[in-house]
């Protein structure tokens, strides 16, 4: 009880400082309390004056997270500027995160957005129902943190580009594939697993993933259709699909996010001239990749859909309006009992997507304004991963990821 006191005064003590500490009246407390407080306890003296070097040497970062429920392996963006504005010591090779409670490094990683020079500095964090953390950000000797990302183009098989996390993986298909006289597929492909090792190099050297060895599997078939989650050009009702992906280009290569884009040829769809580039970002810890599909086409605008194949069209449908998003329960691939995969595509509500249930999909229906983007976030999971045993669990891995886009994690500093 002693101890659970103390780290509540510890915290109390953080959040008035951080609140209070660009007002005079906070630094002239601080001051008279530095000078005059005779503290009987003399460990919690130390603590605090460490508090104030801290906050005087470091960037004081508050995560809160607002809504009734638990939020897991949530990322926290911090801006760059903030971060050496605060201490000039701190530079990309010296940066560390120090949880406040623990006092423990956790991992970070420095993105670029495509720029030259860093743009934010990115940490995960678990965060119960209405609760808040707290978070310091300093000049230190970087941990070697084990990356829980990859993703690399796969020319052994007819150039596909595949990525994974500790929960799954995933693969786009590349332009040798359109030159097979069988076998081609258009759509998001997913990549089943068990475990929270990286696989894809294992999986693709030894060649017998569509067997579960007991890591996991490739149980799911995309053919020509949108797959698990992916974009087209829809016209009356039918796909115009491009040619497989043409270039690709890694932008960000963990150890939390992995960033990539992958180009596509322009191509004729039914009468416009249209190309893309698809935006694909997967964070560690999580079931979902955020995805942004660049179109440039001529003309005023472009109908687009996003969504998933219902296969034989015998799973379980989701079309959810309140939470915006699709999702499709069925059978694995397989001879033998493979388990239940479940798919679906979340939509942000500024998109103002129709959902709809048609050409044998689940669809998110647009019409794209000129040269414009469209962002959507595609996800999996397997009863057999040991986190999903059944739909209703998916489903509510769904609603609260949606709720989490509507309210993001409150983040001060």
């Amino acid at each position: 009880m002693k101890n659970r006191l103390t780290s509540f005064f510890k915290i109390s003590f953080i959040l008035f400082f951080v609140c209070t500490y660009n007002t005079g009246f906070a630094k002239e407390a601080f001051q008279i309390k530095s000078t005059s407080y005779k503290a009987k306890n003399t460990k919690d003296w130390q603590w605090k004056n460490s508090a104030k070097n801290e906050r005087e040497n470091a960037l004081l970062v508050n995560v809160k997270n607002t809504l009734p429920v638990k939020r897991m392996a949530q990322t926290i963006e911090v801006s760059w500027k903030a971060i050496i504005k605060r201490s000039k010591e701190v530079n990309v090779n010296n940066v560390v995160v120090i949880d406040m409670i623990s006092g423990n490094q956790i991992p970070s990683q420095v993105i670029y957005n495509e720029k030259k020079k860093p743009q934010t500095l990115i940490f995960q964090t678990d965060l119960a129902e209405n609760s808040e953390l707290l978070f310091s950000i300093k000049a230190g000797e970087r941990a070697n943190y084990e990356s829980k990302v990859y993703g690399r183009k796969v020319p052994e098989r007819f150039d596909d580009f595949a990525w994974e996390n500790d929960k799954a993986a995933f693969r786009m298909y590349g332009a040798a594939l359109d030159k097979q006289e069988k076998g081609n597929a258009k759509g998001l492909d997913v990549w089943s697993k068990k475990i929270p090792n990286l696989i894809v190099n294992k999986w693709y050297k030894t060649n017998n993933y569509h067997v579960d060895q007991g890591e996991g599997m490739d149980a799911y078939h995309v053919g020509m259709t949108l797959g698990a989650g992916s974009s087209a050009v829809y016209k009356d009702g039918k796909f115009a699909f491009s040619a497989n992906y043409a270039e690709y280009k890694v932008i960000e290569h963990g150890p939390i996010r992995i960033t990539f884009d992958l180009i596509y040829n322009s191509w004729d769809a039914k009468g416009q001239k249209v190309s893309q580039v698809k935006t694909v970002s997967l964070d560690a810890g999580s079931n979902i990749n955020k995805i942004t599909d660049h179109y440039r086409f001529k003309g005023r605008s472009l109908p687009i859909a996003a969504g998933i194949t219902k296969h034989k069209n015998d799973g379980s449908i989701k079309i959810d309006h309140i939470n915006n998003y699709v999702s499709y329960w069925d059978k694995a691939d397989g001879k033998v009992d493979n388990g239940m995969i479940g798919v679906a595509v979340l939509f942000p509500a500024n998109e103002n997507v129709k959902l709809v249930d048609e050409s044998d999909h689940l669809l998110g229906l647009k019409a794209l304004n000129k040269n414009s983007s469209f962002t959507y976030y595609q996800g999996s999971a397997w009863n057999k991963s040991g986190f999903f045993n059944n739909e209703t669990d998916w489903l509510k891995y769904l609603e609260i990821y949606s709720k989490g886009l509507k309210t993001p994690v409150l983040v001060k500093y």
